[in-house]
């Protein structure tokens, strides 16, 4: 076996070992890890916090995954721009690719926007939703002059890029949208079928007049609980039971992706690789450590709300621009042999 399998066994047995662990502690302490994360955030009776360090990453935790998706979408638009020596038909694209870029984005701003202002008007459902409705116009304006203002200044910068950079790219962009599709489907269909009641749904006023913490099931456990929270006067009763696993961390988690560009654009520079590591490690675990302070997650759903992108990333990454050199270092019987 090659020095490549053997790293790469154990990085995988190194990651079934921490995560397992991790899983584990979860698995039992999960209440209890939200009850010392929330001590100082959550008044008893409360669905919304007001601690700050919760409520950022609650507004911006998701935006990784629009900027991710407008940069896609532009690399395209600039791949089909410079394709073409037609100034019209490369304007064209390229206003094309601004946009579906300005778009995708859009929805990004409008959560920042939208999510503070659910907590300002905390719980009163009817008030919210009318005052939600009556700015929505405007919200929708601001979303996309903020949208359009960026990706025009991302497209003013990245002018000078040459076709073969823009070819890799775009090619980099077809597969994030693979990752984001799965990774979103995944995670929206667990949600649906668990169902798991939020620590703060059961804190709140309402939840404890239906049974509060007595509500709360593990992980794996699938129950009808969730019909007690469709009475609930908060803003969305669906919100109240959408806890496992955690959107908000795997949207954070889609950083990931940036491992891709190592093979994508050939770097070699160990910074350039460490940086691309750290920093979705780093915004990945601090969006979950927000979402249990903020009430709206146990560990172990933003434990494996982050993981599987992160899982579903290095398969995309072996399949698509390693093309299994990773699996048949491990595996070295799965190489061809020689005539």
């Amino acid at each position: 076996m090659t020095v490549e399998g053997k790293k790469n066994h154990l990085a995988v047995v190194v990651f079934l070992a921490l995560f397992g662990a991790l899983l584990t502690v979860a698995t039992f302490f999960d209440l209890e890890v939200s009850r010392i994360l929330t001590h100082f955030s959550l008044k008893e009776g409360e669905f919304y916090t007001s601690d700050v360090f919760a409520n950022f990453f609650e507004a911006v935790g998701m935006l990784p995954r629009y900027l991710l998706r407008a940069f896609a979408a532009l690399s395209i638009g600039w791949l089909f721009c410079k394709s073409f020596t037609k100034k019209w038909l490369s304007l064209l694209f390229l206003l094309a690719g601004v946009g579906v870029a300005t778009h995708l984005l859009s929805g990004g701003f409008r959560d920042m926007i939208l999510y503070p202002m659910r907590h300002m008007i905390a719980e009163d459902a009817e008030s919210a939703l009318a005052a939600i409705d009556s700015v929505k116009p405007t919200v929708y304006v601001i979303s996309y002059v903020m949208s359009l203002g960026l990706v025009s200044l991302a497209a003013y910068l990245t002018r000078d890029i040459e076709l073969e950079t823009w070819r890799r790219l775009a090619y980099f962009a077809v597969v994030y949208f693979i990752l984001d599709l799965l990774a979103g489907t995944v995670v929206s269909r667990v949600k649906g079928y668990v169902d798991r009641v939020r620590f703060r749904s059961m804190n709140s006023a309402y939840g404890q007049s239906v049974g509060g913490f007595d509500l709360y099931t593990r992980w794996y456990e699938v129950t009808d609980h969730a019909d007690l929270m469709r009475a609930t006067p908060l803003v969305d009763y669906t919100d109240a039971f959408r806890s496992f696993p955690s959107g908000h961390t795997e949207s954070a988690a889609l950083t990931y992706s940036l491992i891709l560009l190592i093979d994508c654009l050939k770097i070699e520079n160990k910074k350039g690789k460490f940086a691309l590591w750290l920093v979705p490690i780093l915004w990945t675990g601090l969006t979950a450590i927000g979402r249990i302070v903020a009430g709206a997650h146990f560990m172990s759903d933003v434990l494996v709300g982050g993981t599987i992108p992160f899982v579903l990333t290095i398969l995309l990454r072996e399949i698509f621009f390693r093309k299994f050199r990773g699996v048949k270092a491990m595996f070295p019987f799965l190489e061809k042999k020689p005539a």
